[in-house]
Order: C-alpha cells, then structure tokens, then sequence
C-alpha cells in the first residue's frame, strides 16, 4: 500500500509557487478528485495573495516580509488539508496519489501512528446555528475530520455526516437548525495513519 509524502514544511518560496501550481493543474479535472477539500479555486486564491506578497517582499519592509511569511504558512496549511484528502481517497493507490501531483513515501520509511482525538468539546458560539468544537491536538496528526448527526450516536443506522477537515484542533460548524440536538465526533488523520473516531459531544444549537 502507498502512503502520501507530502514533504510541505521544507518547501521555500519559489518551491512553495511551483508546488502549488502543480497540485492545482494536477487535480483540475482530475476524475479520481471528484470534491476536493480545500476547494482548489480556494488554494488558487491563497496562491495568487501569497505570490503578491513575496514579490513585494523581495525589496518591501519587515512588515512586507512577515506578511509573505503569514501567507506562506495559510498556503502550506492549506495544501496539508489537500495532502489528508488525497491520501483518504487514494486509500494507498500509487497511482490515483501520483496523479494529485503529490509524491509517495519511501516504504522502508516509518509511519507515525495517530492516537484517537481527546478531550472534544462542542460550544455556542454566541451566533446563531453555529457550534465550536475543539479537542486536545494529537502528536504527528496532520489533519482532522469532524462528523455530525441528528441520529442517536449509539445507534449502527445512525447518519454521520463530514462537517469539516481542518489542521487546526478546532472547526467552526455552521448552518445549524436552532433547538436541534447536534452529536459531533472527529477522528486524527496522519502521514499514513488514521486514528478511529473520538467519543462523541452533544449540544443543542442555539
């Protein structure tokens, strides 16, 4: 089975440009990525800010730079969300993952496990019909995936559907029906390893 390598965190400016571009051209009509998340029109956007960005930055201020800096950083976080989506639709095929323009690992490489996500809270927000959920970070997690259902959670025929993919230990979940009993759950998702799910928190939205 292939793992993705992603390979982001060593990637410098002009790298950084060039990579991007080729995972946009790579998964633009790709049929193997029917709904990839991040969208791509969204990575586009971040790309187009950051290579304003470094251009001004070539000969801009300490500010012009850390702008490009902060930029640099939404992109590659952005580009590992899309790294954990090829690698849960490519489910190890070497060749659906080389055709996303991202390569595959070394198999003598070790692969990090990821422990199950701890400590998941769902909060209001104070807006209405959006909930806060956050847990503890997991050790070498690149990205997570939070579930929802109206369903008991107990329940095998209960409906879990993906509310967000993040790399952050929170999401925003929005477009909720007010005085409804929402259960959310999430799962860690590795380079190569994926966690089983949390145990689920309620809430109702407000």
């Amino acid at each position: 089975m292939a793992v993705l390598k992603t390979g982001i965190a060593r990637l410098n400016s002009r790298t950084l440009i060039l990579f991007a571009r080729k995972l946009i051209n790579r998964m633009t009509g790709n049929a193997a990525f029917a709904d990839p998340q991040p969208a791509l029109a969204d990575i586009q956007t971040k790309l187009d800010e950051y290579v304003s960005l470094a251009v001004a930055a070539d000969d801009g201020t300490k500010k012009d730079r850390v702008d490009r800096d902060v930029a640099g950083d939404e992109l590659k976080g952005l580009l590992r969300i899309l790294a954990s989506y090829v690698s849960m639709t490519a489910a190890g095929e070497a060749s659906i993952i080389l055709s996303s323009g991202f390569d595959t690992r070394n198999e003598s490489e070790p692969l990090p496990p990821v422990s199950i996500p701890a400590a998941l809270k769902a909060l209001r927000s104070g807006k209405d019909g959006i909930v806060d959920v956050d847990w503890d970070a997991v050790t070498d997690a690149v990205s997570y995936q939070v579930m929802m259902t109206t369903d008991d959670p107990s329940s095998i025929a209960a409906v879990w559907t993906s509310v967000a993919v993040t790399s952050r230990s929170q999401a925003e979940i929005s477009g909720l029906v007010p005085g409804v009993y929402y259960w959310f759950k999430v799962k860690a998702i590795g380079r190569g390893t994926v966690s089983g799910f949390s145990d689920p928190a309620m809430i109702m939205a407000a």
